[in-house]
């Protein structure tokens, strides 16, 4: 295990959420978004997140049709891929 970013020679039980520093029980700044090593990262880290979710709710939902074309297409492929496996093995083993 690493040692904490901010106190060397004690163990880190985890990292920052944002920039991934190793930390000690102490140094843990816990918030709604996770652990972080200071009120800054935590400050980045809930900007990003707020971000995302505005993105997210800007995206058009994906219409059920297409979803139901991609799942046939993976079906059909995965089929084809099972085909040509058990058609190799079968002229291996002859």
């Amino acid at each position: 295990m690493d040692e904490c970013f901010f106190h060397p020679g004690r163990p880190a039980v985890i990292r920052c959420k944002q920039c991934g520093k190793p930390l000690c029980s102490q140094c843990r700044y816990i918030t709604e978004y996770g652990i972080f090593c200071g009120e800054d990262c935590a400050k980045k880290f809930e900007i990003f997140y707020k971000r995302v979710e505005e993105l997210e709710k800007r995206r058009k939902p994906e219409k059920k049709g297409i979803k139901v074309i991609r799942g046939f297409i993976k079906f059909i492929i995965y089929l084809l891929i099972l085909y040509f496996i058990f058609r190799f093995l079968k002229g291996f083993l002859k």
